[in-house]
């Protein structure tokens, strides 16, 4: 594929201050492109882990650009020309990608003679570069990187199969080369660790057939094949885990005072639990999140992943951890860094005799404090409401499920669960059906 890199050049200009900004690119075969285009900032501005500037208001020598725009603009140019130039010729000599990108930064390309219409990439580049809007809504940023990514994966078969991918080229000769292309790539080059997994690939397929969708309505396209049922990878719901409410009541109860920095993970873990929020959501619920209506407390907070509005009471467990931790100003444990929280909630699950073992089907040896995550409080919210008899549609509004199938996915019913809840149904329906049999 190549790797794009920015750096500073060493030799500082004595009048200025400055340095160059130089893009090298390395690809296959040694070759490398070095490339510098006279925009220049000073060392101290300059982020080299984002290989960007660290303002990003900082703009580019005319004034015309931010710089760090228009080092994403210059990148994704010059993958395009890469890609294009090894599809046609093989791979192209950096002096031959150089002069293309000095006519590109000096805006000198000669017009074609016929005008260029839209493309595939072109289109999946306007829903990147977030100027489509999906039913009415602007694409959150989560699900722009999805396409992000699903252009890596495009790009990378188109190079290496020399298969063109157009509106027209959608068909099911790609969808099968596509797919065991991604099935059989290799993921790292040491370890050889070979395919992607089966939702990954799920999702790009999906963003192929929205991106032929829109083409299709703005009338780039009459190719209707991506529509064919066959055209299709379903997602597999991941094998994942939730704690029943007396688990973690007994996790809650169980005494970490010797070791306060688990004993902080434990009860905001537990607090998740009895909200239903994401990690990054109920790991920073602020003051003003926490009201009072007709005498119970309740959350009231704006989600930040779908921007959804909700209203979460505070049972008498919450009140609890308000309590412990009510010099803070937040009456809730200090936040860390996700990675952070998952290796303490794992100690903390550890000491606290979360041993059993078999809880997943592909991971049978696995103790259960190893699965243990910050994202399993939001599933066991879900699940021990579910499995309660709580309506489905009014756990949908504090967890965001759009769609009654989408959080079916999301729920861990395992069989003893299942059959007790039949058998809460047999005890409530069978006096009745009874009575219309006698009848």
């Amino acid at each position: 594929m190549g790797d794009v890199n920015f750096s500073l050049r060493k030799d500082v200009q004595a009048k200025t201050g400055k340095a160059l900004i130089q893009l090298t690119f390395r690809y296959p075969y040694k070759q490398r492109l070095r490339f510098s285009w006279g925009d220049a900032v000073e060392p101290q501005k300059w982020d080299s882990k984002r290989q960007r500037v660290k303002n990003t208001k900082e703009t580019n020598q005319t004034g015309e650009y931010f710089i760090n725009d228009l080092l994403d603009r210059l990148e994704k140019e010059l993958l395009v020309i890469y890609h294009t130039e090894k599809v046609k010729a093989g791979y192209p000599k950096p002096q031959e990608l150089a002069s293309k990108l000095k006519a590109f930064m000096n805006q000198s390309q000669e017009a074609p003679n016929t005008p260029q219409g839209p493309t595939f990439f072109s289109l999946l580049d306007r829903f990147i570069a977030g100027e489509i809007v999906k039913r009415g809504e602007v694409m959150k940023l989560n699900t722009l990187k999805n396409y992000q990514t699903a252009r890596g994966h495009l790009l990378e078969f188109q190079d290496r199969t020399g298969y063109k991918i157009d509106f027209e080229s959608i068909n099911m000769e790609f969808f099968d080369r596509f797919v065991l292309f991604l099935k059989r790539k290799k993921l790292h080059k040491y370890t050889g660790e070979a395919g992607l997994s089966n939702n990954t690939i799920a999702k790009t397929v999906a963003v192929i057939k929205t991106v032929m969708n829109r083409a299709v309505l703005l009338k780039y396209t009459t190719n209707l094949e991506f529509k064919n049922p066959e055209f299709h990878v379903p997602e597999i719901a991941p094998d994942a885990i939730y704690l029943n409410d007396d688990e973690i009541l007994k996790f809650y109860r169980f005494d970490l005072s010797d070791h306060p920095r688990l004993e902080r993970v434990r009860d905001l873990f537990v607090f998740g639990c009895f909200v239903g929020l994401r990690y990054s959501d109920y790991s920073n619920v602020k003051p003003e999140n926490i009201i009072e209506i007709e005498g119970d407390k309740y959350i009231k907070i704006v989600t930040q992943k779908t921007g959804e509005l909700v209203y979460i009471p505070c049972n008498p467990i919450i009140l609890e951890i308000f309590k412990k931790y009510q010099k803070n100003p937040n009456n809730l444990p200090d936040s860390i860094s996700d990675v952070k929280f998952n290796a303490y909630l794992k100690e903390a699950g550890m000491m606290a005799g979360f041993t059993e073992k078999g809880r997943l089907s592909e991971r049978k040896e696995e103790p259960l404090y190893n699965l243990l995550t910050s994202h399993v409080a939001r599933r066991s919210f879900a699940t021990n409401l579910y499995v309660q008899g709580f309506p489905t549609y009014e756990i949908m509004r504090i967890t965001g499920h759009r769609t009654e199938l989408s959080f079916k996915k999301y729920l861990r019913i395992d069989k003893l669960n299942a059959a007790k809840m039949l058998n809460e149904h047999i005890k409530k329906n069978w006096s009745k059906f009874t009575l219309r049999v006698a009848s």
